[in-house]
Order: structure tokens, then C-alpha cells, then sequence
């Protein structure tokens, strides 16, 4: 990334680099890789995987970790190897084998249901900046590649100081509240390094992103509730509003239905 004299902007190569990295980081998670992709990474990963420096301690390790994930003697790409990193991603992306979401809804909402509120808070994200999902049925509003795709559309196609002080709000939110409980998981429950890594990588990446949007104008970081906070929140106000729609019945009157 180019230095600027004043850090509090982005310059407009700064903003391209730094969309093409979520760009890459949304491929990661959207499906398991092919041989071809892991020969690219590989290289890319030598010669600087990411525009946005991941300088702190986490983001060196979360590199080499993802560096050590993709060697030889860790990963295989032959058929057997791509047929477990295909299966590993089922297990965390389809079928639930490792009861780790990759979307945001059952991490918030108490009963741990998908397409609920959530998916509606951030579809109003995307419609304020003329945005929807081709299909919510197939994959959510609130899925992590879409919301991954939509930061990245606020920093290179719109670009503006007001998208970007968004880009952080939208992180604050909503994805770096239930984000790093799917990582948490998936590190500890896949069956491959590879998947751990690109979990952990991730999670750096938006952390360092996080921090660089608090020098802009308006990107200070927002206070907002856990997880734990607002499915308590969220219990409270189904429970108020079951109670307030409930059937009163006095004994001795004749049954309203």
C-alpha cells in the first residue's frame, strides 16, 4: 500500500487494493479451491497475498499460518486432498456439520434461526446504496461472502468519504460482531488447516481494516451490543410482543372466536 502524507485519507490505489482483498478473501470462503487456485495462492501469498498491511503481531501470524496451511507437506492437491478440503467446506458452509453459520442471523437471534432480523438490517444496508442479493433463498442477505462483497463495493465503486465512514459502521454492526465466533469455530472444529487458516486470515484482515478506518473522519469505532446483549434483547422484545398480542380471557365470559 502507498503511503500518504496524511493518513486520514485513502488514496483511490489504497481503496481499489484494499476491495480487491475482501474480493479475495469472499473467493476464499465462497467455495473449496481448485488445484489452480492453490498454485495462485501460493504464489500470491510469497509475493504479498494482501493490499492492506497486516503488520501487527495477529496478522503476521494469521499469514503464516495460512502460508504454512497451503505447503506441500500440509496440503495435498490431488484428488483425495481437494475431495477433504471440498467436504471440510461443506461441513462449515452447507450442511452444519460444524454448527458454525457462516451467516450472521443465527448468531444474533435467540432461537439461533436463519433469515431473521439481521438479514433485514443489512438488506436495508444494501438498498440504501442501490444494492440486493440476486436470491436471499440461496444465500442470505446476511451471509458472510455477501457482506464481505458489500464492504468491498463501498470502498472501490462508491468510494466516497460517506461510504467509507459506512464501511466501518457496517463492521461495527454487523460483521465483526458475529464474524469472529464463526473463526472462533471454525478454527476449532474443521477438519483441515486450510479452512482454519482462511478462518483466522480473515479475522485479522478485518480487525487491521477495522483500525485503519478510525483514522478517517467519522470512523471511530461504535459502541454495540454483544451477541449475548442483543439475543437477550431480542428474547425480551418477542416475549413483549407475544404477551401483547396474547388472547385475554376472563373466567365466566363467553369465548371472542
Amino acid at each position: 500500500m502507498t503511503s500518504t502524507a496524511d493518513e486520514t485519507v485513502f488514496t483511490v490505489e489504497e481503496r481499489h487494493g484494499i476491495a480487491e482483498d475482501l474480493r479475495i478473501l469472499a473467493l476464499l470462503h465462497d467455495a473449496e479451491p481448485s488445484a489452480e487456485l492453490i498454485a495462485r495462492l501460493r504464489e500470491m501469498v510469497g509475493a504479498g497475498l494482501f493490499s492492506l498491511p497486516l503488520d501487527d503481531d495477529r496478522g503476521r501470524a494469521a499469514l503464516d499460518f495460512f502460508r504454512t496451511s497451503l505447503s506441500d507437506e500440509v496440503l495435498r492437491t490431488d484428488r483425495p486432498g481437494l475431495d477433504e478440503l471440498a467436504a471440510d467446506h461443506a461441513a462449515i458452509y452447507y450442511t452444519h456439520t460444524h454448527r458454525v453459520s457462516p451467516s450472521e442471523s443465527p448468531w444474533i437471534d435467540p432461537e439461533g434461526l436463519t433469515s431473521q432480523q439481521p438479514m433485514f438490517d443489512v438488506r436495508d444496508w444494501y438498498r440504501h446504496w442501490g444494492l440486493e442479493t440476486p436470491d436471499w433463498r440461496k444465500r442470505p442477505d446476511d451471509h458472510l461472502v455477501v457482506e464481505l462483497e458489500f464492504v468491498a463495493h463501498l470502498f472501490d465503486v462508491v468510494g466516497s468519504p460517506a461510504a467509507l465512514v459506512d464501511a466501518a459502521r457496517f463492521l461495527d454492526r454487523h460483521l465483526l460482531r458475529w464474524y469472529p465466533s464463526f473463526a472462533e469455530g471454525v478454527a476449532q472444529r474443521c477438519w483441515t488447516p486450510y479452512w482454519a487458516a482462511v478462518a483466522e486470515l480473515t479475522a485479522a484482515h478485518l480487525e487491521a481494516l477495522r483500525t485503519r478506518l478510525t483514522r478517517i473522519p467519522g470512523g471511530a469505532r461504535i459502541a454495540v451490543p454483544s451477541i449475548e446483549e442483543e439475543k437477550e434483547r431480542r428474547h425480551e422484545a418477542v416475549v413483549a410482543e407475544t404477551c401483547a398480542s396474547a388472547r385475554t380471557f376472563t373466567p365466566g365470559s363467553e369465548p371472542t372466536w
